[in-house]
């Protein structure tokens, strides 16, 4: 009995020891956990001071060089124009237009006022868009991910491609990889395969297109115009800008058209409702603050419309690693003449090493996808919402298709759609490039401080914006700029791309501004050969374009807050055609 109380004793001795040993540790891990986290405290205090201050600084530098340049007319407040463009979002580009009507160069603050990074400099005169996109070029670029939060999140879905690389010397590379994609590209669009190969394509895919009218024409029924030319563009650059067949004007599924503009429309929704927060991150401390830090991801990670984002990206990227090893793979691939096939052919896959990874392939198949698809969708989509709302300029165009007897059944060529043959139809085209260009705004960001022409001082790192949109509806250019007029353009003289910058210009004017209008103009005149067309009821008060989306597309959700309907329902009517 003794012995075992003795043992009892040293157990309880034992335990009451081990107890104040743990009860030392768990102080000592607290006190060292305070510790951390004052000292932590203390340099993000600190971090988020000198961030702010360094902020404050370079902005008090760019509103002293901008000084001079008026602003735009909004509601500005500390936020910047972000507040306005919520309450203004259903009419984004109207509100913009409004808010420098009149002046050639303006300024907006996209964000806070403590970031230098959010002025906008708006320019809408000429000679400004010439020097800052030709004769100053170097000098304007994309901005890279760690000042722009659009840019960053773009190039998660575009990558490396052309519409988001970064050119001039201050790029990267100096500019290399632009220039490259660039350049193998331009070989594809040559005068001879406009006229043999792309010729035989879009008719194809026009013919085919008028096929599948037949049926709801003779029906009465309405056909959501956007979605088919969205499908036909779509069909049309599978096999001209990747050598593949494709037939979603006829019910085939694609899974990458359908990826792809769940990408376009979640990355767009993402960017609007979590801006604000993510320029707020930035002023965090490390590991949380910056484009790159915990707090972003922690956005990324919540925001549903950033998941579906990323959901769609994996589909893009299966789906474009098929088309390129499919590429590869050809036997013919050395004859074959698509844009994939000349990137391939570019490096000599034959006789050498592969030297063009896959993600690079696939950021530059991406980026065709928006510049040969996108674009001309929305312009047919506007030119046939345009021709449905006034009769009397479609019979206009139907008369002038039938008097020049365009031929069904021979080839189209750039001659025979050519403006000095077709006034009227390329009058049309024109005034709805015009009111409803594909890219409403464009811009770069100044690499270094530099002058404009009028004398205006732009502060390095600075937007520079130009006002594709406002442009093409200001009434001291255009008179009655808001009423369709085809005969404006006619005598047809090409427009100076500085004051009509729809396909850009300078050294980065769009490669493919031919094709797009070559390739409008076959369709437009094979339907318009065949059909007429009307709004379905009750439609036609609905139309606005989807001010969610780089592209200008068109919406018909008939509200100002959702977004969510995409239609252009128009009833075609087959023509009887006067006899040959």
């Amino acid at each position: 009995a003794i012995c075992f109380s003795k043992t009892a004793q040293r157990r309880r001795s034992t335990e009451s020891h081990c107890t104040s040993e743990k009860s030392m540790m768990i102080a000592v891990d607290l006190q060292t956990w305070r510790r951390l986290s004052l000292a932590y405290a203390c340099f993000g205090v600190a971090h988020t001071s000198l961030k702010l201050l360094v902020s404050l600084f370079r902005a008090r530098r760019i509103k002293k060089m901008l000084a001079s340049v008026p602003q735009a007319r909004y509601a500005d407040g500390i936020l910047g124009f972000l507040p306005e463009l919520r309450k203004n979002l259903h009419r984004r580009h109207d509100f913009v237009a409004e808010a420098t009507l009149g002046m050639p160069v303006s300024k907006m603050w996209r964000g806070p006022k403590w970031d230098p990074h959010v002025v906008q400099i708006c320019v809408r005169d000429p000679a400004i868009i010439k020097h800052f996109l030709k004769d100053n070029d170097t000098n304007y670029t994309k901005p890279p991910d760690s000042r722009d939060f659009l840019f960053k999140t773009m190039r998660v879905w575009l990558g490396q491609g052309i519409f988001v690389a970064r050119h001039g010397p201050d790029a990267e590379d100096g500019g290399r990889n632009w220039a490259r994609q660039r350049k193998i590209a331009a070989g594809i669009f040559t005068k001879n395969n406009f006229n043999t190969n792309m010729a035989e394509i879009f008719s194809a895919k026009a013919d085919r297109f008028c096929s599948l009218l037949r049926g709801p024409a003779d029906r009465g029924e309405p056909v959501d115009m956007q979605a088919r030319f969205f499908q036909f563009t779509m069909d049309s650059i599978m096999e001209i800008f990747f050598g593949e067949v494709a037939d979603t004007l006829g019910g085939q599924e694609s899974k990458y058209a359908t990826a792809y503009d769940c990408a376009h429309r979640s990355f767009f929704n993402y960017c609007i409702r979590v801006a604000p927060l993510a320029l707020l991150m930035k002023l965090l401390p490390w590991p949380f603050g910056g484009l790159g830090g915990l707090g972003s991801m922690a956005l990324r990670t919540w925001n549903q419309h950033f998941r579906d984002f990323k959901h769609a990206l994996q589909i893009l990227d299966t789906e474009s690693r098929r088309i390129v090893d499919g590429c590869y793979a050809d036997p013919a691939l050395a004859d074959r003449k698509d844009l994939l096939a000349l990137f391939i052919q570019a490096e000599n896959p034959i006789n050498g090493p592969q030297t063009m990874s896959a993600e690079w392939l696939r950021d530059v198949v991406a980026n065709f996808v928006i510049a040969g698809r996108d674009t001309t969708a929305c312009t047919l989509s506007w030119m046939f919402y345009i021709l449905a709302t006034h009769p009397d300029i479609q019979s206009k165009v139907q008369q002038e298709l039938d008097d020049v007897g365009v031929s069904t059944n021979c080839l189209p060529s750039m001659a025979s759609l050519s403006a000095k043959q077709l006034p009227y139809l390329n009058g049309v085209l024109y005034e709805t490039l015009r009111l409803y260009p594909p890219v409403p705004i464009d811009g770069k960001e100044a690499v270094a401080d530099d002058v404009f022409p009028d004398g205006t001082k732009v502060p390095r790192h600075a937007h520079v914006a130009f006002m594709v949109y406002a442009m093409g509806r200001d009434p001291a250019v255009y008179h009655d700029p808001d009423i369709v007029k085809p005969e404006r353009w006619i005598p047809f003289k090409e427009p100076s791309p500085f004051e009509f910058p729809v396909f850009q210009a300078g050294p980065r004017i769009c490669l493919g501004m031919n094709m797009a209008v070559f390739e409008a103009k076959v369709v437009a005149a094979k339907l318009l050969q065949n059909y007429s067309f009307e709004m379905a009821p009750g439609e036609a008060s609905k139309i606005t374009y989807l001010p969610t989306a780089m592209t200008m597309s068109i919406c018909n959700s008939g509200d100002k807050k959702n977004f969510d309907s995409h239609n252009l329902w128009l009833i075609p009517q087959l023509r009887n055609r006067p006899a040959a």
